[in-house]
């Protein structure tokens, strides 16, 4: 008999019952007042184990470090979303104290917060890395908050025998339990893939099994040289993917969420187009703007439609628009195709002769 199935005394049509350890009715489950999940950070970062992918040197480990001062602090994080207190630990397995003093005395402007901690060395997972991190928790009733930066130092090594998928997906599994148990966020860097894939998750370095075996996914994309990044959520907690925009303000050294990424770009596309028909000052048409811009012929195409209805831009004559400043003489409209089909030219008069009537 299997140790974790209990027998009991009763039988029921010849069979002995049975009791199975861990099954629950689902009537007795929804019966049950259960708290929400809860948001380290709103809508960005819950309790549970949080992937942060993104390429070398774009922004990441900033990213994770503002977070950590600003939940140790407790307050506002990325400028928008507020956080409750709690006690952080930080660990900055590629750097060395010299660089993390570096970082951090661009980071904090005032008196450093009590519950900010950090450590540059640390034993890998499967070495005991994952008991230090429990007992951490467990001498800190106020953490919140656990940052391995990056996941390569702390993974567990492997002997080449099994598959990268279920290498991949059990490599971070020990910090679940541990997350779950202390009602804390840990969030582990990691790094992106040179390719560029339509799926975020795909952008991953690594099998899907790493997305796949963590609460919470968040991947950083910033062109090289920009201001601008955006940053993928998903996860088990999260309703609905979505991707959010950020700035990076040089001067506080740390990101900035301006909101949802989808409005930022159209915000973003109309921004470009009416500076591009400044410059220009003459009517211009949406293949020649989307070449100015570098921009998608068909996105600045839609654009412009809607920039013409809300009264940014003039539409002037056939296919062609200028800033709403600017005084032009409208163009006659160059009739449709099916017009020239059927020989409409726009007057009133009989058609008939040159239809042959």
């Amino acid at each position: 008999m299997e140790p974790s199935i209990q027998e009991t005394s009763r039988s029921r049509t010849g069979f002995t019952q049975r009791i199975f350890p861990g099954v629950f009715s689902i009537a007795d489950l929804l019966s049950e007042e259960l708290p929400p999940a809860r948001w380290i950070v709103p809508d960005l970062l819950p309790e549970g184990v949080t992937l942060l992918a993104g390429k070398p040197k774009i922004g990441k480990t900033w990213l994770a470090q503002g977070l950590a001062l600003a939940i140790a602090k407790g307050g506002v994080a990325l400028g928008v979303k507020p956080v409750e207190p709690g006690e952080v630990l930080y660990l900055a397995l590629e750097d060395n104290k010299r660089r993390l003093h570096k970082r951090f005395k661009k980071l904090v402007t005032e008196d450093p917060p009590r519950g900010l901690s950090a450590a540059v060395e640390w034993p890998a997972l499967d070495q005991g890395g994952d008991e230090w991190i429990s007992d951490w928790c467990a001498t800190h009733p106020a953490a919140r908050l656990v940052v391995i930066d990056t996941l390569k130092k702390v993974r567990p090594r492997t002997n080449g025998q099994r598959g990268v998928y279920d290498v991949d997906y059990e490599a971070l599994e020990p910090l679940i339990p541990i997350a779950n148990e202390h009602s804390v966020a840990i969030l582990v860097l990691h790094h992106q893939r040179k390719m560029d894939a339509d799926d975020p998750l795909d952008t991953i370095s690594g099998s899907t099994g790493l997305s796949g075996g963590v609460d919470g996914v968040l991947v950083l994309k910033r062109d090289r040289g920009s201001a601008d990044a955006y940053l993928f959520v998903d996860g088990r907690d999260v309703e609905e993917p979505g991707e959010y925009a950020l700035r990076w303000d040089a001067q506080l050294a740390s990101w900035q969420l301006l909101g949802d990424a989808e409005e930022y770009r159209i915000g973003e596309t109309r921004a470009k187009i009416l500076r591009a028909l400044a410059d220009v000052q003459e009517p211009m048409s949406p293949k020649d703007i989307a070449i100015e811009i570098d921009e998608q012929h068909e996105t600045v195409r839609q654009t412009l439609r809607r920039m013409d209805t809300d009264g940014q831009v003039k539409k002037v004559g056939y296919g062609r628009y200028c800033h709403s400043s600017h005084s032009v003489t409208l163009e006659p409209e160059m009739p449709s195709e099916s017009d020239r089909v059927t020989g409409v030219t726009g007057d009133s008069g009989d058609h008939s002769a040159a239809r042959g009537a």
